[in-house]
C-alpha cells in the first residue's frame, strides 16, 4: 500500500491551514519549516534492517533523493547545497519530539514554496522543507553513497563477481 496522499498532500495542506489562520487574522508567517519522513515506531525499528525507516514508497526514490541539490531560506540567507553534498553538508540534529533523537536535511528546493504557499518574501526569513530520519540514519547513508553502494548507473559485465 502507498502513502495514499501524505507527500505531497497531507503536509500541503496542513501548511495552508496554519498558513490561512495566520494570515486570516491579519498575521504573517516570518518562519516556515515542515519536517516529516518515514519514522516507524521506536519499538518496530529493529525490523527496518538496521534503517530505522519503513518504506512507504519507491525505495529507490528515497535513496536517491539524498543524491538531490536542496535549496532553503535561513536567517533571511539564501542557501544551496549542490548535488551530492546534502549528507556530508546539510544534515542537522533536530529536537523535535522528546525521547526522539532525530535529524534531518532539507528536502530540494524549498524556495519554491514561498510563492506557492503565498507568503511574504519580505517578512519571511526562514523557508525550509525537510526531510526527517532516526539519528545515525544519514550517516549510515553516507557510508553506502560512498561505497557506491546506492548509485542508480547500471552495472555491466558482473558476471563472476561476488560480494565476498
Amino acid at each position: 500500500m502507498n502513502e495514499l496522499g501524505l507527500d505531497p498532500g497531507i503536509d500541503h495542506l496542513t501548511a495552508m491551514q496554519i498558513i490561512d489562520e495566520v494570515t486570516g487574522s491579519g498575521g504573517w508567517i516570518t518562519s516556515f519549516e515542515s519536517w516529516c519522513g518515514g519514522l516507524p515506531a521506536p519499538e518496530d525499528s529493529s525490523d527496518t534492517g538496521g534503517l530505522g525507516y519503513k518504506f512507504s514508497w519507491s525505495p529507490r526514490s528515497v535513496l536517491s533523493a539524498i543524491g538531490n541539490e536542496a535549496k532553503w531560506i535561513e536567517d533571511g540567507q539564501m542557501k544551496t547545497i549542490q548535488k551530492g553534498r546534502l549528507l556530508e553538508e546539510g544534515v542537522r540534529p533536530l529536537s523535535l519530539f522528546e525521547g526522539f533523537r532525530t535529524e534531518g536535511y532539507p528536502n530540494r528546493d524549498s524556495t519554491k514554496y514561498v510563492e506557492r504557499y503565498g507568503l511574504d518574501p519580505v517578512k519571511l526569513k526562514t523557508m525550509i522543507r525537510g526531510t526527517i530520519r532516526y539519528e545515525g540514519w544519514c550517516k549510515r547513508m553516507e557510508i553506502l553513497n560512498k561505497l557506491d553502494l546506492l548509485s542508480t548507473e547500471v552495472m555491466d559485465d558482473i558476471e563472476g563477481k561476488s560480494w565476498v
